[in-house]
This record gives C-alpha cells, sequence and structure tokens, in this order.
C-alpha cells in the first residue's frame, strides 16, 4: 500500500486499482490537489483543449444535430471571461457582425478561421471544417430532391439527366 502511494505521488501508476478502495480515494484526492495547484495560465490551455476536442468529435460524428461554430466560438469567450463586444473590438469586427457570425447569420471565412486559429492555438481548419459540415448538411436537408438525380450508373449508361 505504501509503495502504491508513492507511485501515486510520483505521477506513476503500476497497479489496477478498483473503484472505491482506498488506492483510488487517494489517487482522487492528489488528482484534486494537483488540479487545485494549476495556474490560470494551465486552466486557460486546459479548458482550450477540451473545447477543441468537442469541436473535433463534432467533426467526425454522424449525427444530424448541426452545431454552429458560433457556439463553439460563444463556449470559448465565456470559458475565457471574455466579453462580445471586447473580443469584437480586438479582432476588428463590429459587434454586431460577430454576433451575427455566433448566431450563424454570417458564415466564418477563412480570414476569421486564421484569427481564431492564432488566438486559440487551434487549427484554422478546425473552423472551416465546422462550416463546411454545416453547409453541405443544409445542402442535404433542404435539396435532396435535386441531388437524388445524380448517380454513376446514369452517366456510364448515357440517361440523361432530368435536372
Amino acid at each position: 500500500m505504501e509503495r502504491q502511494k508513492q507511485e501515486l505521488e510520483k505521477g506513476m501508476l503500476t497497479n489496477r486499482m478498483d473503484f472505491g478502495t482506498q488506492g483510488f480515494d487517494d489517487f482522487q484526492t492528489i488528482l484534486l490537489k494537483k488540479s487545485r495547484q494549476r495556474t490560470d495560465n494551465q486552466k486557460r490551455k486546459i479548458d482550450l483543449l477540451a473545447i477543441k476536442y468537442q469541436m473535433e468529435d463534432y467533426i467526425a460524428s454522424d449525427k444530424r444535430d448541426i452545431k454552429l461554430a458560433g457556439e463553439f466560438l460563444r463556449t470559448i469567450l465565456k470559458s475565457l471571461h471574455i466579453q462580445q463586444n471586447k473580443f469584437a473590438e480586438y479582432i476588428g469586427l463590429k459587434p454586431s457582425n460577430l454576433s451575427k457570425l455566433m448566431n450563424g447569420e454570417r458564415n466564418i471565412n477563412y480570414d476569421m478561421a486564421l484569427i481564431f486559429g492564432r488566438i486559440f492555438n487551434h487549427n484554422p481548419m478546425l473552423w472551416i471544417d465546422i462550416q463546411a459540415k454545416n453547409e453541405l448538411h443544409k445542402l442535404i436537408n433542404t435539396e435532396q430532391n435535386r441531388y437524388s438525380n445524380y448517380s454513376l450508373n446514369d452517366l456510364i449508361n448515357g440517361h440523361k439527366n432530368a435536372v
């Protein structure tokens, strides 16, 4: 037990630990203590990383729900305690234009993606990929009949598309 406690304090764990055991409770206590010792900068990096993973999960998911890039931006700003007006001023946008971007009334362009990527230390393509996924989803849902007219078999067999 003493060896296990020393391993926990050094940050290594070599033995399996069951939930509800004294070893598990000690491990939880150590993790909690270490998390409380984090600097504000470390906490900020962890929060941004968590949101980045949420964004990547959204892009990779097959769910039909649309989550706007602006929703992720809103989550980031809230997490960092940054007011929208202050952020809009910092990036050179009118607050109303930022609000439209966050509500999905305006698209995130490449320039904004580069700015967001630089500020939040994310790959700018993350923002573009979210935007693209949402645009494709909207097109598929609103014009499904139009796109169902296209098929490789019809093309190969010489059938004329009735579009």
